[in-house]
């Protein structure tokens, strides 16, 4: 579901490996005795009516709420109904709660009846309740908490027939109001970055980026947080350049504990610590690659026609090299960090299958001024599986929980062997990022990877978070 879990917004939660919906067997005669009192006779009338029917097979009748206002750093409890149509199946229950506008995220993920009575045991003609309680956190910065619902299993959300879908196969259950709750500070709009073609040969790629173009190179970041634009817990930046046939991308992973158990190419690396990049290069806001690369040296590569449509066979042909400052997978001991290295072929990434056209013409190289639609991503997570929780960082955050949000993917804007970019025909000597004249090196370069309005011909167009 490639969901960021980091968020201003604390769970009162079941830990998963807990939770008797992992039990091979499924709830015990005791789990079973202890759900009964939340198995109802008669549908209620919650206090938020919903009505959604889910899949066929489940209809959530809505939600309970107490308090009525709900009060930062004091409990309150959520208790949803569910009326079961048809035995659902393996399917898993998620509760999602956002601040107003999707400002803040949490994932309250969970087995209903406090762990006692899971999805895939629910028989029709059930009617179940489920409560548990849930804290905010002193800086939650809205006046509302959004809740919604849903079910999921592997990559799949269980589609909404009927109800309010907010077009992520999620319900919206409810907005409760938050006493003392402020609306958001302002999130800066997509990020660009120029970035210097460099002579051929002058990269190896060993994962230590340290030659002289690297150190000249323009910075990308801090990344931060996905959902927020808070400051990310552990540094991460990216530094790009390009030659005749290759973009060279670097990122460096500040990490107090480098891990991972992925070893399989195109395995789900972003389920556990990976840095990402999506690059659009004709930049219509449909058709993009994903590429990841995780502590192992690891690569998922994906070509994607059309949102989230991916086509697995693509072969990016990327050169990969990975440093560990540590040891990878010693958990008990404490890390530096992790630093990857890529060269991309950029005909790849312009063409990535036969046939293909772009929506708007593509040099290969790029020619200086041209503008590329991109993203940066690293998901982190210290204590792994067992503790802890999941982060998503980036370096244009999308701010809802979609890494695919491409409207708020920034702009690569590719410059000559000085970092000079011309400035289009009609737009004077000044203006975005297509306009800046970096005078080369690492100082001109910064100048012009600033935030602010895209270049020329960049305005966001791409799908809105489905």
């Amino acid at each position: 579901m490639r969901k960021s879990t980091h968020s201003f917004l604390l769970a009162l939660l079941c830990a998963q490996a807990a939770c008797v919906e992992d039990a091979p067997n499924g709830p015990t005669a005791d789990d079973l005795a202890a759900a009964r009192k939340d198995l109802l006779t008669a549908a209620p009338s919650p206090r938020y009516p919903v009505g959604a029917e889910l899949g066929g097979k489940v209809v959530y009748l809505g939600l309970d709420v107490d308090p009525p206002v709900i009060v930062p750093t004091k409990k309150f409890t959520l208790t949803h109904y569910f009326k079961v149509v048809q035995p659902p199946g393996d399917w898993r229950l998620f509760t999602h709660l956002h601040g107003a506008g999707k400002t803040s995220f949490t994932n309250l993920d969970h087995t209903p009846v406090q762990g006692k009575y899971p999805v895939s045991a629910w028989k029709a003609g059930d009617i179940v309740r489920d409560v548990h309680e849930v804290t905010l956190e002193p800086g939650f910065k809205s006046s509302v908490v959004e809740i919604y619902i849903g079910f999921w299993k592997g990559d799949e959300r269980m589609p909404i027939l009927k109800g309010p879908d907010d077009g992520e196969k999620r319900v919206k259950a409810a907005s409760i109001p938050v006493a003392g709750g402020a609306a958001p500070e302002p999130v800066a709009g997509p990020k660009r970055y120029v970035v210097r073609r460099i002579k051929d040969g002058l990269i190896k790629v060993d994962g230590k980026a340290g030659e002289a173009a690297w150190v000249d190179a323009a910075i990308a970041g801090p990344f931060v947080d996905t959902m927020t634009g808070a400051p990310a817990e552990q540094r991460t930046t990216a530094r790009m350049l390009y030659d005749s046939k290759f973009l060279y991308v670097a990122f460096d992973n500040e990490d107090t504990d480098v891990w991972t158990t992925l070893t399989k190419r195109d395995d789900k690396l972003w389920t556990q610590e990976v840095d990402e990049l999506m690059i659009d290069a004709d930049g219509d806001g449909k058709t993009y690659v994903e590429l990841q690369v995780n502590p192992a040296g690891t690569v998922f590569d994906t070509y994607l026609p059309v949102y989230r449509q991916r086509e697995d066979a693509f072969d990016a042909e990327m050169k990969v090299a990975v440093s560990v400052q540590g040891t990878l997978d010693k958990r008990g001991d404490t890390d530096k960090g992790w630093t990857v290295e890529l060269a991309i072929p950029l005909a790849k990434v312009v063409s990535p299958k036969a046939g293909f056209v772009p929506s708007s013409p593509r040099s290969v190289p790029p020619k200086p001024g041209e503008v590329w639609r991109a993203n940066l991503y690293r998901m982190d997570w210290p204590k792994g599986p067992a503790g802890g929780r999941q982060a998503g960082w980036g370096w244009s955050p999308p701010l809802v929980g979609d890494f695919h949000q491409l409207d708020r993917f920034g702009a690569l804007v590719f410059a000559d062997d000085k970092g000079q970019v011309p400035v289009p025909v009609g737009a004077g000597g000044s203006g975005g990022a297509a306009g800046a004249s970096a005078q080369g090196g690492a100082g001109g370069a910064q100048a012009a990877n600033r935030t602010g309005p895209l270049p020329p011909g960049m305005a966001p167009r791409g799908p809105k978070a489905p």
